[in-house]
């Protein structure tokens, strides 16, 4: 449920925006100094990505890290606290840049095109974000769930709704909700990157390559921007 990634997409991807770095595999080497909280986050992150699967345990994580670990109880307290730091370094962490993007002097339609390519990036970087927010999510009245709200759907939403707003007073957006818009646009940029069982057994497609991620954002930026943009002569 992500935001803008890197300074990486902050320009059309129209083949200029360098492709995603490899995903490293085997242990995750501390440097040193390095606070062991950023490790373990680093090695949970790969083992999801290399499973497709964010059914991982402790052992696996600090095994992987090359850390003891009971210190995953004490940087994070649990699973839910793992989930949450994960969630807060992959999505939260890039909110300024999005706040950066709404204040930018740019028409909407580039905002809009900006935001959009750089949630497929978030989510081919990182596409366990979604399975986490529904385990944290499950007990709609939970702390996980307020989280989750609070600290990435509602900013998501707030600046979607001020790029919104100013292309409907540029003449050039069609008056939307935004509420349905932030689920039209997070459903369909997630959905890909959940669906790789439909990929292998219905597509062929062993792996999401970046020319795959590319495609898919240009392909959801039409959809979107087939819908909102305001036609000649309405």
């Amino acid at each position: 449920m992500p935001a803008m990634p890197s300074q990486e997409v902050a320009a059309v991807d129209d083949g200029r925006t360098p492709p995603a770095r490899p995903r490293k595999r085997g242990t995750t080497s501390r440097p040193r100094g390095r606070h062991s909280g950023d490790v373990l986050l680093d090695a949970a992150s790969a083992l999801m990505i290399e499973r497709n699967s964010i059914t991982i345990t402790f052992t696996e994580i600090a095994a992987r890290a090359g850390l003891n670990s009971a210190l995953i109880h004490y940087r994070f307290g649990g699973k839910d606290g793992l989930f949450r730091a994960l969630i807060e370094r992959d999505v939260g962490g890039t909110f300024p840049m999005l706040a950066d993007l709404v204040r930018a002097d740019l028409p909407a339609v580039r905002k809009l095109d900006l935001h959009i390519r750089a949630i497929t990036q978030t989510y081919f970087d990182h596409p366990y974000i979604n399975r986490l927010v529904a385990v944290l999510a499950q007990d709609v009245e939970g702390e996980g769930a307020r989280f989750v709200s609070e600290r990435v759907v509602r900013p998501l939403h707030e600046a979607q709704a001020a790029i919104l707003a100013q292309g409907q007073a540029e003449g050039v957006f069609r008056a939307v909700d935004p509420m349905l818009f932030y689920f039209s646009l997070i459903g369909a940029c997630d959905h890909l990157f959940q669906a790789r069982y439909a990929l292998k057994w219905a597509f062929a497609v062993g792996d999401i390559d970046d020319t795959l991620r590319r495609d898919y954002a240009q392909h959801v930026l039409g959809l979107l921007m087939g819908s909102l943009m305001v036609r000649p002569g309405e």
